[in-house]
């Protein structure tokens, strides 16, 4: 094997040999660079003006909405205006009295005063015309008018909706309200014609926002005056559906129109209100591209400036980039494609430049020549060297320890075998070289070996993971054996070297540690087996004493009753104390058994795990206790959203008896305290520790190894009554969670129960 034979061989695609010519040339990238160079300030354009636009837009909201108001309050001004003016004319004694021929001319002098009116009138309760401004309205039935009705219900200003006067003929808006004479009689009603034509002419806010249409309608959305329409054109509902909704919807404001308007609008809507009715309506709308037309203008004539000053400096970087980097690079590849060719010295035959780096690419070439002379000597000299370097690599793999062979990858034939390998298998050199691979496996194993083979490009190498296989050595003998394949080139051919390790032993060892195991895992199930039969004949033991300790201490109880009512008062003080004793003996054995029981079911209950609210299972506990012993004034700090989960019916008997011993406990404290709570560890992984804390009587911490044993007390019955099994309760109970128990007191200051439930998705 040689150095040359691992040379790659070098694809004539990466050498450029048919593959296609790139279409961006220097002079093209260069004017692309400056294009790109000048894309920021085109967004920052088109950003500014999209800004400058949505200002231009915000403004002109709140622009139109205020003109809305103004234009609505200027009619809600006007409207009250005319309610004056009727109030004086109903009040006049010409209207009030009876003489017709007086009170026509009394609204005849009226209108010529009141130029903006059209008609005064007098109309009576049948409907008819009493008297008029005009001749022809003496007589005409109105009594269907809206006005004329209106005025007569509410007895307060009526305004009517658009309408041509039958009279005069012209457009008007018509105003009323009743007569009222002397004794509170209701005589008519009085009414004035307000002429559209004048108030069309009147509107306020024209021009207030250049571009806005302002145009004030009736209740039912007819037009009844605007500042781009006709006359004519009056009493036309409005033209903008959104407008008239609004109308009709009675709202008021900005009114947004839908996404994807093909002209889009800003319109603002205003009620002009008269005793708290809405009786007429200022709309103003004013399209969005009259607003933005400024924004649009100043943005074209800066794109258009920007694009003049890209298109000058394209055309500069051209022409430099063409002179100054484009030629001098020419001559350079030019120079390299003489180097390929041999011609050494027109590749050294480069013009000056005045660029620095073309003058350094310059120096590189002539550097290059000087080295491709310099590599032609020393690439002798390392051929040289190759040829002697291949004979120590011959000699390494002969005397290599592991066993080393190389194989042809299409015929399988051995090329060379290292003395390991023959000293293994125990063939010669010589029959090793007339072998192929098949002859090392057994008969049963070549299947498997052929298939594998075929699997694989024949080339290619072998995943470098070790695998396993079977070899058979000369004498028969078969071996277990990891093998590690390398593809290789030897003498010119495609080869595999293989090395190869005997694993035999080592996979008998494997074999004994697994039987090991398997026997020790066998074991322990055989104990944890034995030890839960001990556990349930335990607890069927306490469960079967606990039972039968009833029935004998009822018979003591029952007779020592029984003894006290045959006695009755012949007893003495010393008798009844004994009975008394035998009482209290007798139930406090009885709490004792039901304690037994209960620390039973807790061993034998199935878990029955979920979200168990803490919080609440104290409250509970904490009010059976009140209820209990209400003349108990203790101060609890209960901390909120304490939870877990596990058992909730245990975790309720956990709490009742952690709890019910502070209480207890502190049952000879002035001002007795309990804290109930959780502290969190410092890592997020900390499991949540619960705490039940009190400042009672305590106990001596040297004692705190027999707190949870059961019938072990730490304070005698004389003091603090109970069985010795509460704790014994919690401590199971927080076991089967697979959690742990833990206690911390001092004589006289009170006792904190600390415990951890390891229940999964524990909070």
């Amino acid at each position: 094997m040689t150095d040359t034979q691992f040379l790659p061989t070098i694809p004539t695609d990466v050498l450029g040999a048919g593959r296609p010519r790139p279409w961006l040339g220097l002079r093209l990238m260069l004017v692309l660079l400056a294009l790109m160079a000048v894309v920021p300030l085109l967004l920052v354009e088109l950003v500014s003006s999209e800004r400058e636009q949505g200002e231009r837009v915000q403004r002109a909201r709140q622009n139109i909405d205020t003109l809305a108001v103004v234009v609505a309050n200027n009619h809600a001004r006007l409207v009250e205006g005319i309610g004056e003016v009727l109030d004086a004319v109903a009040l006049s004694p010409a209207v009030a009295g009876n003489d017709r021929e007086a009170c026509s001319r009394y609204l005849k002098k009226l209108l010529a005063a009141e130029r903006e009116y059209a008609n005064f009138g007098l109309i009576d309760l049948d409907g008819y015309g009493v008297c008029a401004a005009t001749e022809a309205g003496v007589g005409q039935f109105a009594g269907d008018r809206d006005y004329f009705r209106q005025a007569l219900q509410t007895g307060r200003l009526a305004v009517g909706t658009y309408q041509v006067g039958r009279i005069t003929g012209r457009r008007v808006l018509v105003f009323a309200r009743p007569v009222v004479v002397e004794g509170g009689r209701v005589k008519g009603v009085v009414y004035a014609a307000l002429d559209l034509q004048w108030l069309d002419q009147s509107l306020p806010g024209r021009g207030a926002v250049q571009g806005a249409s302002v145009q004030v309608t009736d209740a039912g959305g007819l037009v009844l005056a605007a500042s781009d329409l006709e006359v004519e054109q009056l009493g036309h509902p409005l033209t903008d559906a959104l407008l008239r909704d609004a109308i009709r919807a009675r709202a008021g404001g900005l009114i947004d129109g839908p996404s994807g308007e093909r002209q889009p609008l800003l319109r603002a809507v205003r009620p002009v209100q008269v005793n708290g009715k809405e009786v007429m309506y200022a709309t103003v709308a004013i399209p969005v591209n009259q607003i933005i037309a400024p924004a649009v203008r100043n943005l074209r004539l800066r794109l258009a400036s920007i694009l003049a000053i890209l298109l000058a400096v394209a055309v500069s970087v051209w022409w430099l980039g063409q002179r100054l980097v484009a030629r001098p690079l020419e001559r350079l590849v030019a120079g390299l494609h003489d180097i390929e060719a041999g011609e050494y010295g027109l590749a050294l035959r480069q013009p000056v430049t005045p660029l620095r780096e073309m003058t350094e690419l310059q120096q590189s070439l002539g550097s290059l020549v000087m080295g491709l002379e310099a590599q032609r000597f020393e690439r002798d000299q390392a051929l040289a060297a190759l040829s002697e370097r291949e004979v120590r690599y011959r000699e390494l793999f002969k005397a290599n320890p592991q066993v080393m062979y190389v194989y042809h990858v299409r015929s399988l034939r051995f090329l060379a075998v290292n003395d390991a390998a023959v000293a293994y298998y125990g063939y010669t050199r010589e029959e090793f070289l007339g072998m192929n691979l098949l002859d090392i496996r057994p008969v049963s194993e070549r299947a498997a070996l052929l298939s594998n083979l075929a699997g694989r490009d024949s080339v290619a190498a072998e995943h470098a993971l070790p695998r396993q296989w079977v070899h058979q050595k000369k004498g028969g003998e078969t071996r277990q054996v990891e093998v590690i394949l390398s593809a290789t080139v030897f003498d010119g051919q495609p080869a595999q070297l293989v090395m190869v390790t005997d694993i035999t032993d080592r996979l008998a060892a494997d074999a004994r540690v697994r039987e090991v195991n398997e026997k020790l895992e066998q074991r322990v199930a055989e104990r944890t087996r034995e030890l839960e039969l001990s556990n349930q004949e335990l607890e069927a033991f306490s469960y079967s004493v606990s039972h039968d300790l009833r029935n004998p201490l009822g018979a003591v109880a029952m007779f020592g009753q029984l003894l006290s009512a045959q006695l009755g008062d012949t007893l003495d003080a010393q008798g009844k104390l004994y009975l008394a004793r035998i009482e209290q003996g007798v139930r406090g054995m009885e709490r004792l058994i039901d304690d037994l029981l209960a620390l039973a079911k807790v061993t034998r209950a199935e878990l029955v795990t979920g979200p168990v609210d803490l919080t609440a299972l104290c409250h509970a506990v904490l009010e059976e206790l009140r209820e209990r012993d209400p003349g108990r004034q203790v101060v609890v700090t209960l901390e909120d959203g304490l939870s877990c989960i596990g058992d909730e019916r245990l975790l309720r008997r956990l709490l009742a008896n952690l709890i019910g011993n502070a209480w207890k406990f502190t049952s000879h404290t002035p001002s007795a305290r309990i804290q109930i709570g959780r502290q969190k560890g410092n890592a997020p992984e900390s499991p949540t520790v619960f705490f039940v804390s009190d400042n009672g009587a305590g106990f001596d911490m040297k004692f705190v190894s027999r707190l949870f044993l059961p019938f072990e007390r730490l304070h005698g019955d004389h003091d603090f009554p109970g069985t010795g099994i509460g704790l014994a309760t919690v401590q199971r109970i927080v076991a089967r969670h697979g959690g742990r128990v833990w206690a911390e007191a001092a004589i006289g200051e009170g006792a904190t129960f600390y415990f951890v439930i390891n229940s999964p998705e524990t909070p």
